[in-house]
């Protein structure tokens, strides 16, 4: 962290994770107040970060590969430049989403599936589910089963619903206070009008402006399905990448 007399100039933060297919990520992260800028300050703390990414992985001595991540909101002109000169490139941006209060759309499911809502048993089901829903996509890192029953059981579940085939968990919608935290749908089921139908669902418990996250590229079609129903745009987040060297 750097100092001035009195305060922090800036501040810098490193975490990790290992995603889905075997990468290793180290998200450095960082901020220095306006009036500290352009005095290099940025560029020392994405230094102190990197190399502690490095002594850890030294440490760790993982397999496979490692990548340095940092994140730039849209229009921070000087973290996107200072990343981008550091070798650093644009690997995904997220968005962020509202939807002021309005009429929902009338949305019902396909004949033969069921509504209800989730319980802490389905948290094995709900891990299988998203193996399925995300298998195949990169940048996906899945929460392990136990996880997913710490999460259920911290929740407050009247806004947690499942879509059922019988037995099977077709589709599923979180929702905390006024947030989709997460809406999936196995493939055997898309297409299928099973989304719009939990999403309206969701909707339905919220009293006030809605809010999500999802991906900016839309490779699942979620973004399109949410700006349907009304969503729009108003943050992006850029994620960039690049390779570590083991040897820095």
């Amino acid at each position: 962290m750097e100092w001035s007399v009195e305060e922090a100039a800036g501040w810098a933060s490193l975490r990790s994770w290992t995603e889905a297919d075997g990468v290793h990520v180290y998200l450095t992260d960082g901020h220095v107040l306006p009036e500290y800028r352009r005095r290099g300050i940025g560029g020392r703390l994405l230094d102190a970060t990197e190399a502690a990414a490095a002594r850890l992985v030294a440490e760790r001595g993982p397999t496979g590969p490692v990548m340095l991540g940092g994140n730039a909101t849209e229009g921070d002109a000087g973290r996107e430049a200072l990343l981008r000169s550091r070798g650093y490139r644009r690997a995904f941006t997220m968005v962020w989403m509202v939807r002021e209060p309005s009429p929902i759309p009338r949305r019902l499911l396909p004949e033969g599936l069921r509504m209800r809502t989730v319980t802490v048993a389905d948290a094995v089901d709900l891990r299988r589910l998203a193996e399925r829903s995300w298998a195949g996509r990169p940048f996906v890192a899945l929460p392990s089963g136990e996880r997913w029953r710490d999460w259920l059981r911290r929740s407050d579940l009247a806004g947690f619903h499942v879509a059922t085939a019988g037995e099977r968990i077709a589709g599923f919608i979180a929702v905390t206070g006024d947030e989709i935290d997460d809406l999936q749908v196995d493939p055997d089921f898309q297409r299928r009008g099973v989304a719009s139908a939990l999403l309206a669902r969701g909707l339905a418990g919220i009293d006030g402006p809605a809010r999500l996250r999802t991906e900016a590229h839309d490779p699942s079609g979620a973004r399109t399905l949410y700006e349907r129903f009304g969503f729009r745009v108003t943050e992006s987040l850029h994620r960039y990448r690049k390779p570590l060297r083991r040897d820095q």
